[in-house]
């Protein structure tokens, strides 16, 4: 129900706030419609509808970017019609597999992956094309794809080892 999920993501996101996170990726969310069906007669949309809305209402009060009713908050595993039509106040959604720098084989399919994805998803939301190493033997390949691809920026670089050179190009 509508109190219980709003306390469910007050214990989620106030402990981040508080400890001075600034934005939250919300994983799974296309799960939700599919462990509701069968639950209630109106089923997965119905929970999906509702878990969306507590989501964004929670993220709104703690991860709000701006006054302007900006939030910084990814949705995640989120490409079901029920997640995506939805989104009310979260404007970014990830629209590529994870990032793999320790496999070598799946760097170009991952860009692949993510420019038709975004193809699509482009038209309802921002795509989000996943973090990347900026000191990796991909990195100037991630970084051009990211460059043209419309996207947000993310390094999930090891704290003080970028490759300074290579992010100022995306500024």
């Amino acid at each position: 129900n509508k109190p219980d999920l709003a306390k469910f993501y007050k214990h989620i996101h106030e402990p981040l706030a508080k400890a001075g996170i600034d934005g939250v990726k919300v994983d799974v969310q296309s799960g939700v419609s599919a462990a509701g069906n069968g639950v209630s007669v109106i089923g997965g949309p119905h929970i999906s509808r509702m878990y969306t809305e507590a989501m964004e209402n929670s993220v709104s009060e703690h991860f709000a970017s701006d006054g302007n009713g900006a939030v910084d908050c990814i949705n995640c595993m989120c490409h079901s019609t029920e997640s995506l039509y939805r989104y009310k106040v979260t404007a970014v959604a990830r629209a590529s597999e994870d990032f793999f720098p320790d496999r070598p084989e799946c760097h170009s399919v991952h860009l692949i992956n993510v420019a038709y994805n975004s193809l699509f998803l482009g038209e309802i939301c921002l795509p989000d094309w996943d973090m990347f190493h900026s000191k990796h033997e991909s990195a100037e390949l991630h970084a051009a794809a990211r460059a043209i691809g419309g996207c947000p920026v993310y390094v999930s670089d090891v704290p003080g080892e970028h490759n300074a050179t290579l992010l100022k190009k995306l500024v």
